[in-house]
């Protein structure tokens, strides 16, 4: 397809569903904008686009759906114009919904940047159009109908070396396979129990079993994202609090798809294994009142901010002497003790995965200082966030 060919159709896909696209070269320069009023990005979020657009060249001629770092959404589409050049057409960014300022600064943390930017990415990110997952089907199912489909590649000798090692993947997966079925059942039955052991099993099934899976950085992202998957759903299984553990989820997913070598990404292995696993071993067997649960499910949801007895029983509708005496009494902690234990769990991920300030991490869970966040820390672990981090953090290779 020709480059003004490809413009006119990329224009009116941005009539159409209300949404910028970009055309953009091999150097990763965009050729084409459509509308010319769509505010550039900041550069750090140009960059972190570089690997999706590198991804998209590998499979022209197919429609890639990708989430970046800052739960921005983009559809990629690689083409080959008539220079033998290969183009990526860009359709987005958009969101599935607004992102407030805490959650703005909470992206900046997990990538490693400085929370000073956030008034920038907030008055960028505030601007994208908005597009639920429904309307994004429907913008997918189209766009698989309008834009050219992957010719089929010239048939190949079969000892081409590149065929020839898949191949003998192959034929190595099925001669494993029951092992590795075996291998997968114990270590999730020994997680379902909550037993240390699990993470055994889970590198022994890693090491003798699907050895090949971090050869490609891709490949191993996105067994994480299943093993995340999961991980998440044996935890709800077993009783785990749904918003907490999806967030949790959420947290490691957007996280992993920040790193760029296999390495980084071991090093987020152990920690997704190590907090699912604390998650599954802290499910109790006793549930609550309808109350209780929806007091924690708010705390869940609005971690980041001012929380207070008095906003969450004025949010719930009931008199906060009541809600106090009755969560304390259900849950054996009070909801200030609650709420601190939560946010001392999002910051030990912090402290694992990245160098930000104990002001940012403090600052960003809702702690009005440095020192009262080191306190309630200290409390909770017996030990300082600093102390913390020195002993768990995950160093790179």
């Amino acid at each position: 397809m020709k480059n003004f060919e490809m413009i006119n159709l990329l224009k009116d896909c941005a009539i159409a569903f209300n949404i910028p696209v970009h055309l953009i070269d091999r150097k990763n320069t965009a050729i084409f904008q459509y509308p010319d009023t769509f505010l550039k990005p900041p550069e750090e979020i140009l960059e972190t686009r570089h690997p999706y657009l590198q991804e998209a060249r590998k499979m022209p001629g197919t429609l890639h759906l990708l989430k970046d770092p800052f739960n921005q959404y983009a559809l990629f589409y690689a083409y080959e114009n008539p220079q033998k050049e290969t183009v990526v057409a860009l359709l987005g960014p958009f969101l599935h919904e607004i992102s407030d300022y805490k959650e703005v600064q909470l992206s900046l943390i997990m990538n490693d940047l400085s929370s000073s930017l956030a008034e920038e990415f907030a008055g960028y990110l505030d601007h994208l159009p908005v597009r639920t997952p429904k309307e994004l089907a429907s913008i997918q199912r189209v766009l698989q109908h309008v834009l050219p489909g992957k010719k089929e590649k010239e048939k190949k000798n079969p000892t081409e070396p590149d065929l020839l090692h898949h191949y003998e993947e192959y034929a190595a997966s099925l001669e494993s396979y029951p092992d590795t079925v075996a291998s997968k059942q114990e270590f999730m039955e020994r997680f379902k129990r909550g037993e240390k052991q699990a993470v055994e099993a889970y590198y022994s099934l890693m090491d003798n079993n699907l050895p090949h899976i971090k050869n490609h950085v891709r490949s191993f992202k996105n067994h994480l994202i299943r093993l995340v998957t999961e991980l998440s759903l044996l935890c709800i299984e077993k009783g785990a609090q749904p918003d907490e553990t999806g967030s949790l989820s959420d947290f490691h997913i957007s996280f992993l798809e920040t790193k760029e070598t296999v390495e980084e990404l071991e090093g987020l292995e152990s920690i997704i294994l190590r907090s699912f696993l604390e998650r599954i071993q802290g499910v109790g067997r006793q549930s609550f009142s309808p109350l209780v649960e929806r007091a924690q499910k708010y705390i869940f949801q609005n971690l980041t901010k001012d929380l207070t007895l008095k906003e969450i029983a004025e949010t719930l509708n009931v008199n906060p002497n009541y809600l106090s005496g009755v969560f304390t009494k259900e849950t054996g902690v009070s909801i200030t003790q609650f709420i601190n234990q939560q946010r001392i769990t999002e910051a030990k991920e912090l402290l694992c995965i990245t160098e930000h300030s104990l002001m940012d991490i403090s600052m960003l869970l809702g702690y009005n200082s440095q020192s009262y966040f080191t306190r309630v820390f200290k409390s909770v672990e017996g030990i300082g966030p600093k102390e913390f981090r020195q002993k768990y953090r995950i160093k790179e290779k």
